[in-house]
């Protein structure tokens, strides 16, 4: 249940004790006890790995590093996953995926302004790509036609986006520390204007699993 804790101040950094048992219900356990919880908290707070602070709970220095080192853990996974699904079905999916493709961008071609979301700069259409904010290749069957599931990026920031190099999270850009050794300079924090109810997951989805937070 450690793990189950630590990974509830993904979405939010101060928690309290209903905040992570709903968390746990919903994302792991339905049948948790809120006793077992308190239990665990105490535990982790004799190691110095979170607090308890104006009643809520927070990560300690200890604790961040423990929630990066998930991050990144998880991310590498589902990238390896990726990689492999597409190389072993890539013929196969092929047409479909070039159909389904095109409906997507003809949909931000319709409906978009024609520049990339992370950038914000103006480009011709044959420099923006259709853009999944949630990897392709794990979509339900619901998902995959979601119009919400695409965005117009420039080639750069979609293949540093895919990579986990850029993430978004509550409407904000994120910059991996990764990119400090590279000649790339993006505005952290800055306000991605096309983020809403309607990608909201899909964004957190990428921020969570696939975004690259330890240096």
């Amino acid at each position: 249940m450690k793990e189950y804790i630590i990974n509830s101040f993904i979405l939010q950094e101060k928690n309290t004790l209903i905040d992570i048992y709903n968390y746990i219900q919903v994302r792991y356990d339905k049948t948790v006890e809120i006793n077992d919880i308190k239990t665990e908290l105490t535990n982790l707070i004799k190691n110095n790995i979170i607090f308890f602070y104006n009643k809520n709970y927070e990560l300690s220095k200890e604790g961040n590093v423990i929630l990066s080192d998930h991050m990144y853990y998880y991310s590498k996974i589902i990238i390896k996953f990726c990689k492999k699904h597409n190389k072993n079905h890539k013929k196969h999916e092929l047409r479909e995926i070039r159909q389904e493709q095109q409906k997507l961008r003809n949909y931000l071609i319709a409906n978009k302004e024609q520049m990339c979301v992370i950038c914000d700069k103006n480009l011709p259409l044959c420099l923006l790509e259709t853009a999944h904010l949630k990897p392709r290749c794990i979509l339900n069957n619901n998902e995959i036609n979601d119009k919400n599931i695409v965005e117009f990026m420039c080639r750069y920031c979609h293949n540093l986006y895919d990579n986990g190099f850029l993430a978004v999270y509550n409407e904000l850009l994120q910059v991996s520390p990764l990119v400090n050794q590279y000649d790339l300079h993006y505005n952290k924090n800055k306000q991605i204007t096309c983020y809403n109810l309607q990608n909201e997951k899909y964004f957190i989805f990428h921020y969570t699993y696939i975004y690259k937070m330890c240096t």
